[in-house]
């Protein structure tokens, strides 16, 4: 209840390209002719460089995005013949690269070597932290920037931590809500929540933040010694 749909009158007009240019197809993906195009223009708009499109749906509105990282399964490639994930010429490959057997609590795995490992992990957070989205409808561009990102072990907690509580006086209408402070959470709110949601602790550096975090929790696990961890524990 976050979201919504809006219909709006939208046009795209390529007019002005003179290499602008146009293929029509038919339902087996072959290429028209001409004499085809131009009899399925008859009593049509006969334009193709410039369309008036009726009704056209747009989605707005605050949108949470989970992603789960399984820190057991990171950079590892599983030994088992009976669901093989390699074949044996990969296999050689990458212990040729310095990938070495360990066990884990899926079974004996290929791990990467720690210099691979760390800038992986540079990479990843990066990546899911610093997203952008590419589109040519210049005229409907939205920045869709990133309110706030919470990080935890405990995928209940997560849920709590960005949600959408509903309204007592409107049932189809709900409230955004960011749990700045919860235990076993570690949440970041940037300066853009603040046009959005009630927030207490918006930061300007937020997002940089949320990084280092998952840079940290990423390279402070025991990839070598899982069953040894895991027993410790």
């Amino acid at each position: 209840m976050l979201s919504s749909v809006d219909s709006e009158n939208i046009s795209f007009d390529r007019s002005d390209r003179p290499n602008n240019e146009v293929i029509i197809r038919n339902e087996k993906g072959q290429e028209l002719t001409e004499e085809q195009i131009t009899e399925l223009l008859v009593g049509k708009d006969r334009s193709l460089s410039r369309k008036w499109i009726p009704n056209n749906r747009r989605a707005t509105g605050l949108f949470v995005q989970d992603i789960a990282i399984d820190l057991r399964r990171l950079f590892c490639v599983s030994l088992n013949m009976l669901e093989p994930e390699i074949i044996d010429t990969t296999e050689e490959c990458l212990r040729e690269k310095g990938w070495t057997e360990t066990d884990t609590v899926f079974g004996s795995c290929l791990l990467a070597p720690k210099e691979m490992r760390e800038r992986l992990i540079k990479g990843l957070a990066h990546a899911i932290i610093n997203w952008t989205i590419t589109s040519n409808q210049a005229r409907t561009f939205s920045l869709m920037e990133t309110l706030a990102v919470s990080i935890s072990e405990n995928a209940n907690k997560i849920a709590g931590s960005i949600r959408a509580k509903l309204k007592e006086e409107d049932e189809n209408k709900a409230e955004p809500i960011i749990e700045e402070e919860m235990n076993g959470v570690e949440t970041y709110v940037t300066l853009a929540a603040g046009g959005y949601i009630r927030t207490k602790q918006e930061c300007i550096d937020a997002l940089d933040n949320a990084e280092k975090a998952l840079i940290k929790k990423m390279s402070s696990f025991d990839y070598e010694h899982q069953l040894f961890s895991a027993s410790q524990e």
